[in-house]
């Protein structure tokens, strides 16, 4: 990529070189992508990929140096931070990274795609109902909904020969789901990087309830490996935002993989339920052996009842003055400095008042369907009543 394009701040590499497929048969430029490029279920991988309008128009929006809404999150996740130093601030300034070789013909203009990254999400296949999920994403969620894993056969064969014909091109292979430690499907795939491409980067999003040994065991063999676990408080409280997981068992296999030469990151997903206990998880992590360079946060927007703009106004003050007290004591070159500065300008945003009870409705259910009581597990909730 030239000068001139790092120079563009709108410019990310995944409309050119990437996609993500979703368990539904979704495609998308990335995880986080808003629009839907088209389903696999309904046409060729390839085929959305090389002749998407709306794929073609977020292209020639970056290439004008615009900021397509598609990608809005990165972007405003980028506004969160001073510098720009770090790739794992967005999804756009890691791919940046991982892909700065995709060759330069591919900015020429809007019309020119070759795979370099892929995320695959063949089922919802997934042993836990984690609260800020839903069917798409979990098996659990959709037995309580009633509704099917929706993504053929056929559209999973085509894709994995739609990756197969790429191999030699691609970078880098994104494992999420649903738990992909639990889907069958990637053990084709892990095969498939073992015979044709060892050298290539596998990154694994996992909640690491379960090491497959099957699938554990191919792993294994892999030196570029990234570790990503899910995870983001403690205790009681991770045994209700991720139900039915056990917060021990959690602890108990990151130190498994960390004995293996493999990159670890900790991947939280922040909200009401852990607005400040996901102070305590970072402490029990770091005295767990994760460097302060291996923390990753994301902040829950959707659905709007579980943001910590929900919280009020004393536990805002409490939570900021810690968070403030901990960047004075952490190096800003680690990523955990880049977590504690995007709390910071989270919790200086206006809170708000009137998800209270949609807050509390959405609790009530969690109990019924899944027989807990979180009043006894978020007491500071239920006090602000």
């Amino acid at each position: 990529m030239s000068s001139d394009y790092l120079k563009n701040k709108s410019l990310c590499p995944l409309p050119f070189t990437g996609a993500v497929v979703n368990t539904d048969g979704e495609v998308r430029c990335c995880s986080i992508s808003k629009e839907i490029l088209g389903n696999v279920n309904n046409e060729p991988f390839e085929d959305i990929l090389s002749k998407s309008a709306k794929l073609k128009q977020i292209r020639r929006e970056m290439l004008d140096n615009k900021f397509p809404s598609n990608c809005s999150d990165c972007y405003l996740k980028e506004k969160h931070h001073k510098n720009l130093d770090f790739e794992n601030i967005s999804n756009r300034l890691y791919h940046i990274k991982i892909l700065k070789d995709a060759p330069f013909k591919l900015y020429k203009d809007e019309n020119h795609f070759e795979l370099q990254q892929i995320d695959l999400r063949w089922r919802n296949t997934c042993n836990f109902a984690c609260v800020y999920c839903d069917s798409r994403f979990s098996s659990v969620w959709a037995q309580f909904e009633g509704k099917p894993d929706r993504m053929t056969n056929e559209a999973m064969a085509q894709t994995f020969d739609f990756v197969k014909k790429n191999i030699k091109n691609l970078k880098t292979i994104y494992m999420a789901g649903g738990e992909p430690l639990l889907i069958k499907e990637n053990i084709k795939i892990i095969d498939l990087i073992l015979e044709e491409r060892p050298d290539l980067l596998l990154r694994i999003n996992t909640n690491l309830s379960i090491l497959n040994k099957k699938l554990y065991d191919k792993v294994k063999q892999l030196e570029n490996v990234h570790w990503i676990v899910s995870a983001e408080s403690t205790n009681e409280r991770f045994n209700y935002i991720r139900w039915p997981g056990k917060y021990e068992v959690l602890v108990h296999n990151l130190k498994k993989i960390q004995e293996l030469p493999h990159k670890v990151s900790i991947n939280m997903t922040w909200n009401v339920l852990c607005a400040y206990n996901i102070l305590d998880f970072i402490d029990d992590m770091l005295a767990n052996g994760v460097h302060p360079n291996q923390f990753i946060m994301n902040h829950v927007t959707d659905p709007m009842e579980q943001s910590v703009w929900n919280i009020t106004k004393s536990l805002r003050d409490r939570i900021l003055k810690e968070v403030r007290q901990r960047m004075l004591k952490t190096d800003k070159k680690f990523f955990l400095y880049k977590v504690y500065e995007e709390m910071a300008v989270i919790l200086n945003q206006p809170l708000f008042d009137t998800y209270k009870s949609t807050l509390y409705n959405m609790l009530m259910e969690f109990d019924k369907k899944r027989n807990l009581n979180s009043r006894n597990t978020f007491p500071e909730i239920y006090n602000e009543e």
